[in-house]
């Protein structure tokens, strides 16, 4: 009866730590990181020329990102995901911060990407961010961005003396600034705000 009543216990012990593990990690549908891995911290500049530090956003959802206002196909997709996600979010989207961080600062200068952001609907809904080359290649790494550049020597008027090549990872970091979530390019909006929602209720 004893050894009974011990294996009862030890069973009720293991059901209320799993449910207690549950209630601390939320199921994502993006790719976890655990542990949650450290930003690396970062000061560039905005659309409206204003300056955006990713630790000035804490007590925020941030959703981190790299595009280039040239790119003729992966980014847009991007994009516009992220514009549905905005309108998804409802009430929520003033509690979530969406950056977007240039891979081509040659030519994506303030003005430049301030008139992208106005096209695509999102110049008062995210930050799209730039800055020089030696600002922005640490972050690059670090976000598992990389970048390639391919020189057109004899390039036609009118066509990019360069091509530019990268990775698209987005980085979903909790109110704290830890990275928690990753998507990759061919996320579904819903699922990205399921993830969000879940990290603004903890």
């Amino acid at each position: 009866m004893i050894l009974r009543r011990r294996v009862a216990m030890a069973a009720l012990a293991v059901l209320l730590a799993t449910a207690a593990a549950c209630a601390r990690w939320p199921v994502f549908q993006g790719q976890v990181l655990d542990p949650p891995r450290p930003p690396l911290d970062f000061a560039l500049t905005d659309q409206f020329d204003h300056p955006v530090r990713l630790s000035g956003l804490h007590g925020k959802v941030v959703v981190l990102t790299s595009l280039f206002t040239a790119c003729p196909d992966v980014c847009p997709l991007t994009a516009g995901k992220i514009h549905e996600v905005t309108d998804l979010l409802g009430a929520h989207r003033d509690e979530v911060a969406f950056l977007a961080i240039t891979v081509d600062p040659e030519r994506d200068t303030v003005p430049v990407v301030a008139e992208y952001s106005q096209s695509i609907a999102m110049l008062d809904r995210w930050h799209f961010l730039t800055g020089d080359e030696p600002r922005l290649a640490p972050i690059r790494k670090y976000y598992w961005v990389g970048q390639t550049r391919v020189e057109r020597p004899g390039s036609a008027p009118g066509r990019a003396a360069y091509a530019i090549g990268h990775r698209s990872p987005i980085h979903v970091l909790d109110p704290a600034g830890q990275i928690r979530v990753i998507f990759d390019a061919d996320f579904g909006p819903a699922a990205m705000v399921h993830d969000i929602e879940a990290l603004l209720a903890r």
